[in-house]
């Protein structure tokens, strides 16, 4: 039989009427209630216009995600292993009963704060197609700009301060890049301009209860399975500050037997990759 792979995406395509399709299932509703009831997501969080902001974006993605996940887990057969999109890992480690879902809603609240307060200076990040790492390393170590997600050979994404936009985007024209999309982010993700911020993560995690994992969690820097404690650790923070390797995990994914793969969303950006 395919292995099945749980995939929770990132930020960028949530909404303010994602909830409403999941709050008609009694489990997914209950949790939600269980999540506000304990006061875990931050104020503000069911203002329209704060959808997009890390602090209030990450918490309610992963509520979403968990949500989701409570209402389709009893239909499904057994778990070859979670994955999931830059804060969608988080995600991930509930799914896979590593953590409890407050302890994760926290963490995401936590984590997309920490991600703002570091970026004191304004920053972005740039989509770059038809030209692979090899060539574009070069080029962004003479920018300034730093690897932040390898998608794909020939999509990688940059995170850099914002000021540097400009000369990158015309360099890598230059060098023969199809294709170049500023994000609609404030925040060099998976960069060490975030060092600061996965510092401080790594000790609020160390503080969270592990529980054995239902099927391992891929990490997104490593590409490799992770079953304890150690490695969940090491993967959370680190790819806050470190670069993504999306296309590594779609392939340990493959390798591992998985032909089945399920986006919890919001959204549908990595069944399009």
């Amino acid at each position: 039989m395919a292995g099945l792979a749980i995939l929770c995406s990132g930020q960028g395509r949530q909404s303010a009427t994602m909830f409403e399709r999941l709050r008609k299932y009694p489990e997914a509703l209950a949790l939600e209630q269980q999540i506000r009831a304990a006061g875990l997501l931050p104020n503000g969080a069911d203002d329209p216009s704060m959808l997009f902001h890390n602090q209030f974006a990450q918490p309610l993605i992963c509520l979403y995600q968990v949500m989701a996940w409570a209402v389709i887990a009893p239909e499904l057969p057994e778990v070859e292993l979670f994955a999931g999109y830059s804060l969608g890992e988080v995600s991930a480690y509930a799914c896979a009963g590593m953590m409890k879902i407050d302890d994760v809603i926290r963490l995401a609240a936590l984590r997309g704060k920490l991600m703002s307060d570091a970026a004191k200076q304004p920053q972005t990040m740039l989509a770059v197609l038809g030209l692979n790492a090899q060539q574009l390393e070069p080029i962004a170590l003479k920018s300034g700009v730093f690897p932040a997600i390898r998608n794909g050979r020939r999509h990688l994404i940059f995170g850099m301060p914002q000021d540097c936009v400009d000369s990158f985007r015309e360099a890598v024209l230059s060098a023969g890049a199809t294709r170049v999309v500023q994000l609609p982010v404030t925040v060099a993700a998976h960069t060490p301009l975030l060092e600061q911020a996965a510092v401080i993560f790594h000790q609020e995690l160390e503080k969270v209860p592990v529980h054995p994992a239902a099927a391992p969690v891929l990490s997104g820097v490593s590409a490799e399975r992770v079953y304890d404690r150690e490695g969940m650790l090491a993967a959370l923070s680190g790819q806050i500050q470190q670069t993504i390797d999306w296309q590594g995990c779609q392939e340990t994914a493959l390798a591992s037997g998985c032909r089945v793969f399920l986006e919890l969303g919001p959204g549908s950006s990595l069944a399009r990759m």
